[in-house]
């Protein structure tokens, strides 16, 4: 994050200096067009931090959900699975009466 805030700074320091030697080269030297140079890249700048600060978030956001979900998936397959065992010792047990009563 901090490289990203350099760059903005330099984005707006060097916005303001390229328009005030550009105006400097016409001796028409005017404060207002400078001041809306910087503000213009200073705007700039902290759009694309704020883009770059809410894709970090939505980045964390996204991988605690992927965790939560597989944290869920194990604990519904464990749950399946009990349900499955119970279910299958009862078939088995009955299985077990219908072969005794086949061998008699």
């Amino acid at each position: 994050m901090q490289r990203e805030i350099l760059f903005a700074a330099l984005m707006v320091i060097s916005a303001v200096i390229l328009t005030w030697k550009w105006l400097s080269l016409y001796d028409r030297v005017d404060a207002v067009v400078i001041f809306s140079a910087f503000l213009l890249t200073f705007s700039l700048g902290m759009l694309l931090l704020s883009l770059e600060y809410r894709m970090h978030r939505m980045r964390e956001e996204f991988e605690n959900l992927k965790r939560l979900i597989a944290v869920n998936a194990d604990d519904l397959e464990s749950r399946i699975e009990s349900k499955f065992k119970v279910y299958m010792e009862g078939l088995e047990e009955r299985l077990e009466r219908i072969e005794r009563r086949l061998y008699r």
